[in-house]
């Protein structure tokens, strides 16, 4: 095991039910799952950097960049009923 394993619990029975809500105990990552995570936050860094110094930015407006950016974020999304 390479991750940290997580010890489960389980809380106290809620006021007028017997419900306990609980989770078992976290087997942690494997070395693959290890790797996995560390590859993809890699990735995920190269191209935050990518986008953000891309030659683009030079050419927006200095008080519009942060509009840019949002509607870049969000540019996947539907856009809303009018």
């Amino acid at each position: 095991m390479v991750g940290r394993a997580l010890a489960g619990w389980e809380a106290e029975k809620q006021l007028h039910s017997g419900f306990r809500s609980s989770k078992p105990d976290s087997p942690g990552y494997t070395e693959e799952q290890h790797a996995e995570v560390a590859r993809f936050r890699a990735e995920l860094l190269e191209l935050s950097i990518t986008v953000s110094t891309h030659p683009f930015w030079e050419q927006v407006e200095q008080g519009q960049v942060v509009d840019a950016r949002m509607r870049l974020k969000h540019q996947h999304e539907a856009p809303e009923a009018t």
